[in-house]
């Protein structure tokens, strides 16, 4: 299955490269969030407004500029969303206040909140009859860009704070590329663009659109949730060591990454909703399973889990782009976006129940949520389906 990505385009490559570096920024916050408290004698409550502004600039507004990037096609927007995104989070590490730091953090969210919408249309077009196999190549780039960028903060920081700049060297030298490459998207379909009235039928929520995106708020939830509470859980929990929490969230990352993969080839050959049909209700069973298991068995299982969250999120990518034909770009900014958005939003809750009640119960609310997923997804209709109905 992994040779059919030989055949990729090189102007797949280099968007997926850009996302890479878009996400970087998305990543280092994290790692970012100890030097600015250091630097600013801030309280958890002000890092936690960074964290928080960064997530509604990025996320939420992610289908506004999808809604305007299909009424004009704009892919000059993709060089400078992840230009803004790389240099405004370098200026915001350079920032002289903490006013400023909010500022910049928020530029830097509007510009993956650009990238995000435009790029993923883009793979799109050019991904042909395989838009399942470019829409992972996309979002791998994305779990890579997140994962890379809390490793290359963390090396700047550790080598002087005087070359934190570097940071936004990635973007800016993608971004270049993609200039200079600009003349591959110009003869692409958006040049044509729909017609008004189709972008206005297809911008349509309906009942299996609305599933569809009450399964990706319990996937992003469940996701967002194990990458928070996992460590925490196996450390005062199960009583494991900090060493082997992190390893476990470190196999976490990785599985996802392969999950991605494999979610956008199975739903061109099977159908989106027959993966996601199949991937997301396992996760409540292993999840469960995961509460119960220790040593070698906590890695295997939560590898699982992982895998399948990951499939299920290339495959909603791809279906939400098929139900809004006139509209990948809003469908993207959804599913990219808001949706998920809001679900790391949910764990803000979760975080509250682990306060009342203890962690445990919030694994027991992460294992039901697949559940609630699974039930959402039934009422999902490939849009072949639709169309049939409809007639």
């Amino acid at each position: 299955m992994f040779q059919s990505f030989k055949n990729v385009p090189y102007s797949i490559w280099l968007i997926t490269g850009a996302h890479v570096a878009a996400d970087l920024s998305s990543g280092a916050l994290f790692v970012a969030l100890p030097f600015f408290k250091l630097k600013f004698g801030l309280s958890y409550a002000e890092l936690t407004a960074i964290v928080l502004l960064q997530n509604l600039t990025s996320s939420v507004s992610q289908p506004v500029f999808g809604y305007l990037s299909d009424q004009k096609s704009r892919p000059w927007w993709i060089p400078l969303g992840c230009l803004i995104a790389g240099v405004m989070l370098a200026a915001a590490l350079l920032a002289p206040t903490y006013a400023w730091v909010l500022f910049c953090v928020a530029v830097s969210g509007f510009g993956s909140a650009v990238f995000h919408p435009e790029g993923a249309k883009m793979i799109n077009w050019l991904s042909g009859n395989s838009k399942g196999k470019g829409a992972s190549l996309f979002s791998v780039g994305g779990n890579a860009g997140f994962a890379l960028g809390s490793m290359f903060l963390g090396m700047l920081l550790v080598a002087d704070s005087d070359i934190l700049y570097l940071f936004a060297l990635p973007n800016i030298m993608i971004s270049m590329l993609l200039f200079f490459n600009r003349q591959q998207f110009s003869r692409l379909p958006q040049q044509g663009g729909h017609k008004a009235g189709k972008i206005a039928a297809s911008v349509r929520f309906s009942l299996p659109l609305a599933a569809l995106l009450g399964m990706v708020l319990m996937r992003a939830t469940v996701s967002s949730g194990l990458s928070t509470f996992v460590p925490l859980y196996y450390t005062s929990v199960l009583a494991g060591n900090a060493a082997q929490a992190a390893s476990l969230l470190t196999v976490y990352l990785a599985a996802g990454a392969i999950g991605t993969l494999l979610g956008g080839p199975l739903s061109d050959y099977y159908g989106s909703r027959t993966v996601m049909l199949y991937s997301v209700l396992p996760v409540s069973v292993l999840v469960y399973c995961f509460t119960l298991a220790s040593g070698v068995w906590s890695f295997l299982l939560l590898a699982l889990i992982s895998m399948l969250l990951s499939a299920t999120f290339t495959s909603s990518l791809v279906m939400a782009q098929k139900m809004m034909p006139g509209n990948i770009g809003m469908a993207s900014g959804l599913t990219l976006g808001f949706s998920i958005g809001l679900g790391a939003m949910g764990v803000l809750g979760l975080g509250r129940i682990a306060d009342l009640v203890g962690l445990a119960w919030v694994f027991s609310l992460l294992a039901i949520l697949p559940v609630i997923g699974f039930v959402l997804t039934l009422l999902v209709q490939e849009p072949e389906d639709m169309v049939e109905q409809a007639g």
